[in-house]
């Protein structure tokens, strides 16, 4: 059977693909390779060993490999004569690639003139021996919905002998549980998915998660992720009410402070016929004239001349209004002056 076909033979027989070799001296043998081992994580697989050198001539390896369904040993080309103490067997033990089968190795120590005896590795199958890494745990927190997702490990590109990914039925166990309660989450999580969606109820709340790579088809052991601690603000209602009118009330505050800031800054504009009036009354006004304004022309009057000196006429049409019980007076230290704010304007030099 299989134990029969993994014991030593022959060392000076050539192994199938093996090159030819110089002519080897056997009545000396090289000191085997010791603790020979394979450590096989997300899939891939190396060997590694350790080697005790007693000649002077420096010593290289050679490393040999079968599965339990072919049961013939082959020469693994990628170290054939290495002076490593360690080998990437991957590609090697996807050969055959099947959740039930299992992989053998040897190696032994060459030089120019000698050789060493093989040294073999225990059976090695994935479910056994294998392990996968722990994923990485994705939070969004949104409002009071917490969504959680796995993202697996980064595993070797092989495919089965079915020709599936050997990572295609991978899920997640999400264990959540509230920070110091539940502390032995490992042993039970119910949460067999890749992505989860949870409601919290209860506010201001700290929950911790962490999630393990689960595979019906490999059943490997797989690692815990890192424990991940975030604490959900999640309001009720009563708070939830007060900050609603909170920001109703800043909101309102705003729009009233804009208004009021806006009728204080606001110029008032006035027509270019009471600009005159405003004038003379206050030269210093400083106000803005209605650009559109129809401004009100005095109307042109012939001057009866009397015997007088030159004089200053001015002519006031009687008030309508019975409210204004003051009469009309205007200053004429300002008439005879051109401004430049109300025309025409026209003055009159009575001969």
């Amino acid at each position: 059977m299989m134990d029969t076909a993994m014991s030593p033979e022959d060392d000076s027989a050539k192994e199938e693909g093996e090159p030819c070799q110089p002519s080897i001296d056997a009545s000396y043998q090289l000191p085997r390779p010791v603790n020979v081992s394979l450590v096989s994580h997300n899939f891939k697989t190396v060997l590694t060993w350790a080697y005790v050198n007693e000649t002077p001539e420096k010593a290289n390896f050679t490393v040999h490999f079968t599965d339990y369904l072919t049961g013939q040993w082959q020469l693994y080309p990628p170290c054939s004569n290495i002076a490593l103490h360690h080998c990437d067997v991957t590609k090697a033990f996807s050969v055959n690639l099947t959740a039930s089968n299992s992989y053998y190795t040897k190696i032994k120590a060459i030089t120019q003139l000698h050789q060493s005896q093989f040294t073999f590795t225990k059976r090695f199958s994935f479910k056994q021996n294998a392990t996968i890494g722990a994923p990485t745990v994705e939070v969004k927190i949104r409002g009071q919905q917490i969504f959680l997702r796995c993202i697996y490990p980064i595993v070797q590109n092989l495919t089965t002998e079915t020709g599936q990914k050997v990572g295609r039925d991978f899920r997640c166990n999400i264990c959540v549980w509230q920070k110091g309660h539940n502390e032995s989450r490992k042993k039970s999580c119910p949460n067999k998915k890749s992505k989860l969606k949870l409601n919290i109820t209860q506010s201001r709340v700290t929950l911790c998660v962490s999630a393990q790579v689960n595979s019906k088809q490999w059943e490997m052991k797989a690692e815990w992720s890192t424990q991940k601690c975030f604490q959900v603000q999640s309001l009720n209602l009563q708070e939830t009410l007060i900050i609603l009118l909170v920001v109703i009330a800043f909101f309102l505050g705003l729009v009233t402070a804009s208004i009021i800031w806006k009728l204080l800054k606001k110029e008032l504009v006035l027509p270019k016929s009471l600009m005159l009036i405003v004038k003379t009354i206050n030269p210093y006004a400083d106000m803005k004239i209605e650009e559109d304004a129809v401004s009100i022309v005095i109307k042109y009057e012939e001057v009866i001349p009397v015997e007088c000196d030159h004089f200053f006429e001015e002519a006031a049409k009687p008030i309508t209004d019975p409210e204004v019980t003051e009469s009309l007076t205007v200053d004429l230290k300002y008439a005879g002056k051109d401004w430049t704010y109300d025309r025409p304007q026209t003055l009159f030099n009575v001969n």
